[in-house]
């Protein structure tokens, strides 16, 4: 007996939330034959773990086998019917308190002295947050020529395993077909009663519509139950599998296991007249409605982005643009409108495909993710430098490559797209209003939904634009063409190196002071570039000299990058900061809402405008500092200015994917505050405390 409690002292691995083991039913082990394991998991409570489809969200448990000794073959795991866990608007399946993941192993025939079983177990543990979780498990049985007697501190933990498996509705027949918005569910046993429940949950992603109500028709001789497709992901498997799970044991089961061939519907299949088919009348908790709320959200932040300081020079631009195309053909200008919106609207499709790229391979991301990489933000703030030497007359558009490579407005067709992939690309530091729900909201759902709402953020950010060239009453709102655009035109300049020498602040907050050393010698070496194509690539230089002009220019941009490929560092440390607030970890959050006490948390990132200036208008006022200090409120500074997994998957429990973020608690109640904050508005959230 001491020996078997070793082993399992060896096997158990603890971890923050969810204490893991590897347990087996037998004391020991015969050759030749199957041995009963299982994973033990038992989580804290409040906290779960996933079932084999997690739903909306989530990963389910697995082990990487390392060490198989004396075992011929790993069976599958067996999985106990799971609860519902609604996180709206999202669905997921999963396990709250101990539960025991049961697989049987073969055990070779040869096998003697001790079996043993190593491996990697990784899993999702979640409550107000979701962590990933890691442990290195270990299980070593002695090897006996007869069955070996059940363990007694395992052998109710398999009992009720088995109890909690799926099985098979003895004398029942089921039925699947589908039709374009549903799944019908039918069930057959004459003279048998129905529970007054029944839910059905997949074991495939991305076929159903998990949140969505499923309607449960009692019928003389069984039921039917109508389930909504999933909107977008429109994928139909020849067989639907699942578990059926009834408000109470059926049969004495506690889940149906379905596997039945999934069939296109008849007559037979569909609802009667009376009922509403579905995705109709049952928008509460759809996620269908959630996604149109989304897109609207992240229609109207895109319309809001051309706000932000970044966006607003680039847009003023293209306006000043088409005031000078106002002679121009109607339908001319209507097509640089549109290439215009083209190019933000395949910006933004882009950057969703990027992120979801490399959110499948694990990484934890959000709005303005590839603002975390000093490279990006360096040929950034480069970009943004020959925007004003442009402006300032150093060279023009038409003098080669210029409003291609510097993104400023052109005559030219792809003057018009680059800008709008220009404009996105300085778009993106800050999350405007209405925009962090609809992120939060969407980043969490199939790709397609995800790509549907980066499609709406581009659409809103494109439409002021848009409108203005393809309404000519439109256009006389904007001034005629005249002295006063140059003089607007170098002005602007100045906005854009303000820019540039903003994003070379954040190149040194993330990478040092030598990597703003580099930015700003590569000004300078393009700023010759540029001078050089504005002074010797006009009509009047002969061909030779034009060419050379063009060759320098080109030749800087790739000296340029070759700069910033090799004097910033992706991985260099950031400046740290002197500041007096307590800096966010793993635990923070537990340890403030386990305080009972009032605090102040919020998330930002030094390459976030909307961040700097409302901590510059707002969070460190005086009066607001005040009266934090008086009302004795903890204040933690979460910063994502670098790229931290567990900020990011803090923010993603929050229901949020960018900054800004502010919650503030009076040690019970937690309330987010707006994206845009006021002086007035936090001292008067700071008042309700103090009621």
């Amino acid at each position: 007996m001491l020996q078997s409690i070793l082993l399992f002292l060896l096997a158990t691995a603890p971890t923050p939330h969810i204490k893991v083991s590897l347990v087996a039913e037998p004391l020991s082990a015969q050759p030749g034959k199957p041995l009963s394991v299982g994973l033990r998991m038992e989580p804290e409570p409040g906290w779960h773990f996933y079932w084999i489809n997690p739903g909306d969200a989530g990963v389910p448990p697995s082990v990487a086998w390392k060490t198989l000794s004396g075992v011929a073959s790993v069976d599958s795991v067996l999985w106990p019917a799971p609860e519902t866990i609604p996180v709206e608007p999202l669905m997921t399946y999963g396990y709250h308190g101990a539960t025991l993941l049961p697989f049987s192993v073969q055990i070779v025939p040869s096998a003697s002295g001790k079996v043993r079983l190593a491996g990697s177990a990784k899993w999702l543990e979640c409550k107000d947050i979701c962590v990933p979780g890691k442990a290195e498990l270990e299980l070593e049985i002695p090897v006996a020529a007869t069955a070996g007697t059940p363990d007694p501190r395992w052998e109710a933990l398999f009992e009720k395993a088995r109890r909690d498996l799926p099985r098979p509705l003895a004398g029942w027949t089921f039925r699947a077909a589908f039709t374009d918005s549903a799944v019908v569910l039918s069930g057959k046993a004459p003279g048998q009663g129905v529970p007054g429940k029944l839910r059905f949950l997949p074991l495939e992603q991305g076929v159903l519509d998990n949140p969505a109500p499923q309607k449960l028709e009692h019928l003389p001789d069984g039921f039917r139950l109508v389930i909504r497709r999933d909107v977008f992901e429109r994928r139909r498997p020849d067989t639907l599998r699942g578990v059926l799970l009834p408000d109470a044991p059926w049969k004495g089961l506690p889940a149906v296991q379905i596997s039945v061939p999934l069939v296109p519907a008849s007559a037979a299949d569909t609802l009667p007249a009376s009922s509403p088919p579905p995705g109709k009348g049952e928008a509460k908790g759809g996620s269908f409605s959630g996604l149109w709320k989304a897109l609207f959200l992240a229609f109207l932040g895109g319309l809001l982005l051309n706000l932000m300081p970044c966006v607003l020079p680039v847009l003023s631009l293209k306006v000043l643009d088409l005031a000078k195309k106002g002679g121009m053909d109607r339908k001319k200008v209507l097509a640089h409108g549109a290439l215009y919106s083209l190019g933000v609207v395949v910006s933004f499709l882009a950057l969703a495909g990027l992120l979801l790229f490399l959110r499948s391979g694990g990484e934890t991301l959000g709005w303005g993710f590839h603002l975390q990489s000093p490279r990006v933000v360096a040929v950034l703030s480069v970009l943004m430098a020959l925007i004003s030497l442009n402006l300032w007359g150093v060279f023009e558009t038409g003098a080669f490559l210029s409003g291609k490579v510097s993104g400023v407005p052109s005559q030219g067709w792809a003057g018009s797209f680059f800008t709008g992939i220009t404009a996105t690309l300085v778009a993106t530091p800050c999350t405007a209003p209405f925009m962090g729900t609809a992120l939060g909201y969407t980043l969490t759902l199939p790709a397609f939904q995800t790509l549907l709402v980066f499609f709406a953020l581009g659409a809103g950010m494109a439409s002021p634009y848009l409108l203005l060239s393809g309404f000519p009453r439109a256009m006389a709102w904007v001034p005629k063409p005249g002295a006063w655009m140059e003089t607007l035109k170098q002005a602007l300049g100045f906005a854009m190196a303000a820019s540039a020498v903003w994003l070379a602040w954040l190149v040194g907050r993330l990478a040092g002071s030598d990597a703003v050393a580099v930015v700003a010698g590569i000004w300078v070496m393009v700023g010759i570039g540029g001078w050089i194509l504005g002074r010797f690539a006009l009509g009047h230089v002969r061909p030779a000299g034009r060419m050379v002009a063009r060759t320098a220019f080109v030749a800087t941009l790739v000296l340029a990058g070759w700069g910033i490929w090799k004097g910033v560092e992706n991985d260099a440390n950031p400046t740290p900061q002197a500041v007096s607030l307590e800096r966010f970890g793993p635990s923070t959050l537990q340890e403030l809402r386990a305080s009972g006490k009032p605090w102040f948390l919020y998330f930002t990132a030094d390459w976030c405008t909307t961040c700097l200036v409302n901590e510059g208008a707002a969070l460190h006022r005086p009066a607001v500092s005040q009266k934090m200090s008086e009302l004795g409120v903890r204040v933690v500074k979460a910063d994502w200015t670098s790229r931290d997994s567990t900020i990011g998957a803090t923010l993603a429990a929050f229901g949020r994917q960018g900054v800004p973020f502010y919650v503030l608690s009076d040690g019970t109640t937690e309330r987010f505050l707006p994206e845009i904050l006021t002086e007035g508005l936090v001292l008067s959230a700071l008042d309700s405390l103090d009621r």
